[in-house]
């Protein structure tokens, strides 16, 4: 007897500890004026003239995205900026029988500046597709009559494109140009 209810505190122990907390949101960055959610960052690139800095962002945004000529909304070198406008797709979260159908697409927008040695990159205006403007904000609020679970799920895949399109666009940008021709 002592064994099973070993067994079932066990059990029931485990489950907790692999079970994912319900209602638990990723914190995602809010731009304070706006009320968006917004993934900004400046970079140093040293070394770096604007143009080349324009040019070499131009070169991630056509290697990066299937369709640049669809995503690349603005492009301005002598500004030194870069609009582009994007989508991915969500999924919802794994049903009882193990398959994580369609969940639909995300817009946001991807706003580049540039100046001498730096850039700047803003993630922002996420939006639902739906048949009317769907912010992605509005998956925080809880109260909402038509708040689903899946929301928070729906959060976490954002969040993880942002830092995804974030971490890539840095790491472009910071390389060094190996196609240079040797100066014999």
């Amino acid at each position: 007897m002592k064994s099973i209810k070993l067994l079932t505190i066990l059990m029931i122990s485990t489950c907790a500890a692999f079970a994912q907390p319900v209602n638990q949101s990723p914190k995602l960055p809010m731009d304070e004026s706006t009320k968006l959610f917004s993934y900004t960052g400046v970079v140093e690139v040293a070394a770096m003239k604007k143009l080349e800095l324009y040019n070499k962002a131009l070169d991630w945004c056509n290697v990066y995205y299937k369709n640049p000529t669809d995503v690349i909304r603005e492009r301005d070198s002598i500004e030194g900026n870069i609009v582009c406008k994007a989508r991915f797709k969500i999924a919802n979260p794994v049903n009882k029988n193990g398959v994580a159908t369609d969940g639909g697409v995300v817009q946001y927008t991807l706003k580049l500046m540039f100046k001498d040695g730096k850039f700047k990159y803003d993630i922002t205006e996420f939006n639902w597709k739906q048949a009317s403007y769907f912010p992605a904000e509005k998956w925080t609020d809880k109260t909402n009559a038509y708040y689903k679970p899946e929301y928070d799920f729906y959060l976490q895949q954002l969040n993880d494109k942002a830092r995804e399109i974030s971490k890539d666009l840095e790491k472009s940008m910071k390389a060094v140009a190996s196609d240079k021709k040797n100066d014999w």
